[in-house]
This record gives C-alpha cells, sequence and structure tokens, in this order.
C-alpha cells in the first residue's frame, strides 16, 4: 500500500487549502507548549470543517473509535463510520491509520499522512491532517482532517488501458531538505509495463527509477528532475536493452504537481528503419519510402496522443457530473484572477451557492435524481455567467463557487439575487415525468485590497452559514450593504 507520513513543511505539502488553516488555529490553541485542549479546539473546527473532519478516541484494547465521521468523507468513502472501530477497516490501512494516529498522540504534534484507499467509491490518493488533543479530564482524543487527493473515473481508466502509448504518473517523494529522493508510480496503464520491458509488472507503489528501465539512465533522469523543478515540458528518445532486445522510446515529459506524466512511444521501429537505411544505400529509394510510411504513422500516433493528452488535462480540470471546473481548477484560475485584479485595481467578488436541503431530494427521489437536479443547476449558473471573464466551479456536492471580475460587493449581490428568482421562477428538469423546485443560499464577499483567494472565499463561506442558519433561500453578505443597495 502506498503512503507517506511527514511532521514538517505541513502546509506547504498539503494541497487543501484548508489543511494551512487548519493548522493555524491549533497553533493558536497551544499555550505554552502545553497539549491542546480537546474542548477548546473542536468548537473551534467542527462549524467551518467538520464535513471534513474525523474525531477518534483509542479504546483500552489499543484500537481507535470514530466520535464524529464528515460528510463529506461519508460521500466519497460510501458509507458512515460513526461509533465503529478502526480495526474494522481493510487490514492495510487500518494499521498504517493506526500507527500515524499512535505516532501524533505519542509526538503530540501534527501529522500530515497521503495515502492509497483500497475500498471506495471514487477515490484513489487520500490526504490528512491528523491532530492531538487531550480532555479536561485527561482522555485524548484525535481529531483528523481528511480529503480526497486523486480521483480515478472509469473514462480516465479507459482512456488509459486503450491508448497505444504508454501513461505513467509519478509522485516525487522528497526528504527533510526538499530534496527529491523517489518517485513512485501512482498510476501506469499495461502499455507502459510492456514498454518499459516488464510486462507481467504490476508498476503501481514502486520507485519508478527501479521498475522503470530507461530512468536508470542519469542523464533521462536529470532531465526528469528539470521538468518538475522549473514546471516545464520536455521531450527526449531514450533506449534499453532488455533480454537481448534494445528498445527506443520518445517520451514526452509533462509536469503534474509534485510530480510527473510520462508519455512512452515505441519508436523502434522507426529508428532500426533510420540505422538501415545508412547501411543500405543500394536500395535507398525502397528504404525512402518505408521512412515516410513509418513517420506518416509515428505522426499520426503523435497526433492521437496529444489528443488524448488534451483530454486527460480536460478531465483534471472539470467535475465529470456537472462540466464545470473543479476545486482545484477553480482555485488555480482564480489565484490568477486575484494576480490579475492586484495588477490593475479592478475588483472581484466572490459567490457561493448551496442548494437547500439537498439531502432530501436524494433520500426521496433517489441519488439519479439529485445529480440531474445538480447537472441543471450548473446549467442554470452557466447561462448567467457565460462571460469568460467569470469562473463557475462545483466546490463539491450541492456547493458553487463563482468568480465574478470587476464587480463589487453591490453588484454581486444584485447577481445572487437574479439567481435565487431564477430558481424560484423555474424547476429542475430531473426526467421527462418529473421537475423539482429548489431553493439555495448564497454567501457573497467582494475581494479586499491585498486579500488571498483562501480568506475571500471562508468570508463567502462564513456569510453562506448565516444565510442558512437565518432559514435558508436568504443572501449572505460578508460586509453589510444597505437593503436598497443590495436588492
Amino acid at each position: 500500500m502506498y503512503y507517506e507520513v511527514h511532521t514538517e513543511n505541513i502546509a506547504a505539502r498539503g494541497h487543501a487549502p484548508e489543511i494551512a488553516q487548519i493548522l493555524r488555529r491549533f497553533a493558536l490553541h497551544r499555550r505554552d507548549g502545553s497539549a491542546v485542549v480537546y474542548e477548546e479546539l473542536a468548537p473551534a473546527l467542527l462549524p467551518d470543517f467538520g464535513e471534513d473532519l474525523m474525531i477518534l478516541e483509542p479504546t483500552d484494547d489499543g484500537d481507535y473509535r470514530w466520535l464524529h465521521f464528515g460528510r463529506e468523507i461519508i460521500r466519497y468513502s460510501g458509507a458512515s463510520r460513526l461509533g465503529q472501530r478502526l480495526s474494522g477497516m481493510r487490514e492495510q490501512v487500518a494499521r498504517f491509520s493506526a500507527d500515524s494516529f499512535d505516532q501524533a498522540l505519542a509526538e503530540d504534534r501534527p501529522l500530515y499522512t497521503v495515502h492509497r484507499s483500497t475500498e471506495t467509491v471514487r477515490v484513489a490518493l487520500w490526504e490528512r491532517l491528523v491532530l492531538p488533543t487531550i480532555t479536561h479530564d485527561g482522555r485524548r482524543f484525535v481529531v483528523a482532517f481528511s480529503r480526497p487527493l486523486q480521483f480515478r473515473e472509469d473514462l480516465l481508466n479507459a482512456v488509459l488501458e486503450s491508448s497505444p502509448s504508454g501513461i505513467v504518473a509519478l509522485r516525487a517523494i522528497r526528504d527533510a531538505a526538499g530534496q527529491i529522493e523517489q518517485a513512485v508510480v501512482v498510476t501506469a496503464n499495461r502499455r507502459a509495463a510492456e514498454l518499459s520491458g516488464r510486462p507481467e509488472t504490476d508498476l503501481l507503489d514502486t520507485d519508478g527509477r527501479e521498475s522503470l528501465t530507461f530512468l536508470s539512465d542519469l542523464s533521462v533522469w536529470r532531465r526528469c528532475l528539470c521538468a518538475i523543478d522549473l514546471q516545464r515540458a520536455d521531450t527526449l528518445e531514450t533506449s534499453f536493452t532488455h533480454d537481448g532486445t534494445t528498445t527506443w522510446l520518445r517520451v514526452a515529459i509533462a509536469p503534474l504537481g509534485d510530480g510527473l506524466l510520462l508519455t512512452l512511444t515505441d519508436i523502434t521501429d522507426l529508428t532500426v528503419a533510420n540505422q538501415t537505411l545508412q547501411m543500405r544505400a543500394a536500395t535507398l529509394a525502397l528504404e525512402i519510402g518505408r521512412e515516410r510510411a513509418t513517420r506518416r504513422a509515428l505522426s499520426e500516433e503523435i497526433c492521437l496522443r496529444e489528443e488524448r493528452e488534451e483530454e486527460l488535462r480536460r478531465l483534471a480540470e472539470t467535475d465529470p457530473l456537472t462540466a464545470l471546473l473543479n476545486r482545484r481548477s477553480f482555485t488555480d484560475k482564480a489565484n490568477a484572477a486575484i494576480a490579475a485584479s492586484e495588477a490593475d485595481g479592478t475588483a472581484l467578488a466572490m459567490i457561493i451557492v448551496d442548494l437547500d436541503h439537498f439531502k432530501q431530494v436524494n433520500d426521496t427521489y433517489g441519488h439519479p435524481a439529485g445529480d440531474a437536479v445538480i447537472r441543471a443547476c450548473a446549467d442554470l449558473l452557466l447561462g448567467q455567467y457565460r462571460s469568460e471573464h467569470n469562473l463557475v466551479g462545483r466546490f463539491g456536492g450541492e456547493e458553487f463557487g463563482i468568480l465574478l471580475q470587476d464587480c463589487d460587493l453591490a453588484s454581486a449581490a444584485a447577481s445572487a439575487r437574479q439567481i435565487q428568482d431564477a430558481l424560484l421562477s423555474r424547476a429542475m428538469p430531473v426526467s421527462e415525468t418529473l421537475a423539482l423546485k429548489v431553493t439555495a443560499s448564497l454567501g457573497i464577499a467582494a475581494r479586499h485590497p491585498g486579500e488571498a483567494l483562501a480568506s475571500l472565499t471562508a468570508r463567502a463561506d462564513q456569510a453562506l452559514y448565516r444565510a442558512k442558519n437565518e432559514g435558508r433561500n436568504r443572501l449572505g453578505l460578508a460586509d453589510p450593504l444597505p437593503v436598497a443597495e443590495a436588492a
């Protein structure tokens, strides 16, 4: 089972922006180096992060029992484990989890982990922030933030396995000094194993420099390191010999987070043809025709590979249910928009939309109906914000985020009201015979000069929570506005 455990540079390693926020709150509750009190930390975290939190209590027999199991974790894992024991999970995951919880409690400091799941609906990798706490009566509790890190969709698997090119995703493992000491294979198709000279080997969770023969070449490995450090794509040709047979590969290197996506194309035939051409001058015309045919085939292969790579990039940026930007892509584009706004002094505003009582839709009509409602709501938002200057993304579940450029708080509030009016004036189509009326609560915040995306999102989120607490189907403003101005 693939996993990582880190105690240093956690905020920099974490993918979810909430990790840095939670760490700051944890640090505020540690006084004079003493243990953090559970009764103080839990109320500070649950309102904002409870849907992604787990709370566990050690048992007398060395196990752990869940006292809280967040709604978002249930959604991705497929079931709630509230009240259950940690030992009820798959053995490898349970052992790894227990060891990391034990370490956090023993060392009394936060722990960041990444591990491969073995029994969830769609998630391949999870990241966790593990926090040790103590109650007033001396009991030890573990508070853990848990969030999916990587998804494997059926379509992505189909593209990978049907590709005539080898595709390998590597994740860099760094030492305490930040230097790359290992590159673990997190995704690889069968063609990659064939092209690496190990068709019968399962490449997952192996060290890429050991399992991918061509990476043992120091010059190739250095090109890969440069691609990660400089975040710049590269292409190279290399060869290796296995069982007396030499294979030539064209390797396209693309940075992927703190790792790489390698696309492997077998160019052995082309290389052999070129070598033979030089040796067979007497049959030059025949060899030229053969080379042209080979080059045409290779060109078609490269075009097909580029099309599939483009599709992979599109899938990585969009939410599969709604085709909106996913959370990570929304964050990247929003940060770029904020940088541009900071440079030219234009205004930005954030709207967070959360469908009211959405659980009742799933419980009453089933999850396919709930998915149809989410898609219809996404279409409504795309119809209202078609401008390329606006960003619309799905944050998860029934929650959407909208970043409006060149927009102040009053304009954003008016735009949010249009969303509510549109929902009130129509029913969301579920099937040919069924349409459902839904409402939404919205949180609105205008960006302050110099404000980062995490802060802007947090203020909009807090406004959303206020709107829901005030009765739902309401607007919540992060900053007060006169009623006439916000209407």
